[in-house]
């Protein structure tokens, strides 16, 4: 009796829909953002980053800094990849705000045409993503900034997934990356003989 209710209780752990919430933003013209993943409401990863030369430097709230080379055969670009690809179709989204502000202090035209056709874009990206999301709803703002030179996307969405999903989608994954860095590596050794 006590077997089946342990068993029970891990199942239920396993299959319980954790609540998360990701909040993105990014300054193009800067190369600066920010990214923060909030369970339930505890922070799991709050991150400031700089995009430069081909890397991208992360620095978290105690200042630890990181640093990922933008290639791709980076072991953890390949494993972020690898895992993305797998839990994507697991999540399941029920709100999302995208925010865009453009702007061009030099010409006003410019400013409206790039708000207008990022705001598009975005637009048909997450029109497209939930057409297979059944119950999700997102929001897109363009805010043209006729006095700044200006580019920054911020996100926000709320997601519900599940521990088994992300366990199996993060197991698959690190197995992916052993293998492609073993081809990696396998590929470098015939190119050097």
């Amino acid at each position: 009796m006590v077997i089946e209710i342990i068993v029970a209780l891990l199942l239920f752990i396993l299959f319980l829909p954790i609540k998360v919430n990701f909040l993105f933003y990014i300054n193009l013209l800067a190369n600066k953002g920010a990214l923060a993943v909030k369970v339930f409401t505890q922070p799991v990863m709050q991150d400031k980053f700089k995009i430069a030369s081909g890397q991208v430097t992360a620095k978290n709230n105690y200042n630890k800094e990181k640093v990922f080379e933008l290639s791709k055969e980076d072991k953890t670009v390949i494993f972020i990849e690898s895992f993305i690809n797998n839990i994507t179709h697991k999540i399941i989204i029920d709100n999302t705000f995208i925010g865009v502000e453009v702007g061009n202090k030099d010409d006003a035209m410019v400013t409206a045409l790039l708000s207008g056709k990022i705001l598009m874009i975005v637009d048909l990206l997450f029109a497209q993503l939930y057409t297979r999301k059944n119950g999700a709803n997102y929001d897109v703002d363009s805010e043209p900034l006729f006095c700044q030179n200006k580019i920054v996307i911020s996100a926000q969405a709320q997601m519900y997934v599940n521990l088994f999903d992300v366990l199996f989608a993060f197991g698959k994954s690190y197995l992916k990356t052993i293998k492609r860095i073993r081809d990696i590596a396998k590929t470098r050794l015939e190119q050097e003989c």
